[in-house]
């Protein structure tokens, strides 16, 4: 008589995680398919990235603009004084060798007339108090320029402040903090159901 020992029944194995896209049947009320695990945190990454990089470069960019127009003004500057340079060079030469000029202005600077001559008064000039030659070679200066406005809407301006591009940014950090978050724990549920 023989004895034959009992067929062992082996216990069903599980499946494996993520083997053909499934979820395993103890996890599959909070699995997501592994495509959709980290669907936040791609978004979510872009967002904080471009927040911090608005906080960074739109001051800067403020700044360039403002020095460009700062260029701008200081180039009409030197160009009106090349411009009175020029005048003063040409009155000097003119002084120098025309002898009429010479008396003309010794007679203004000393406030004399010449005998049969008169002053001739001009309307709105009875001001004569200063007879100075300089005022005949002074140019006017150049245009103003407009007041210097930076571009940009609320958003810029809050870039611009220190106080609220310091909120910005923490709240950029807060964005990628939270993607990377979302993103490793999506991977983690699907790779590990059970814990």
């Amino acid at each position: 008589m023989a004895i034959h020992a009992p067929p062992q029944v082996s216990a069903p194995q599980p499946a494996a995680a993520g083997a053909a896209g499934q979820c395993p049947p103890v996890a599959s009320r909070h699995c997501l398919p592994p495509d959709r695990a980290g669907a936040w945190t791609i978004p979510l990454l872009c967002a904080g990235i471009a927040i911090i990089a608005c906080c960074l470069l739109i001051p800067a960019a403020d700044e360039n603009r403002r020095l460009v127009y700062e260029r701008e003004k200081l180039r009409m500057d030197l160009e009106q004084i090349h411009r009175q340079i020029a005048v003063n060079d040409e009155f000097l030469h003119r002084v120098a060798d025309d002898p009429t000029l010479l008396e003309r202005l010794a007679q203004r600077q000393m406030k004399l007339v010449r005998q049969g001559t008169s002053v001739l008064e001009l309307k709105g000039q009875s001001d004569r108090r200063d007879l100075s030659p300089f005022l005949l070679v002074t140019l006017p200066p150049p245009a103003e320029l407009p007041p210097y406005k930076p571009i940009g809407g609320r958003f810029s301006q809050m870039c611009r402040q220190p106080r609220s591009r310091l909120l910005l940014m923490g709240a950029g950090m807060l964005l990628l903090a939270t993607g990377l978050v979302l993103g490793v724990a999506g991977r983690r549920a699907w790779a590990d159901p059970l814990d």
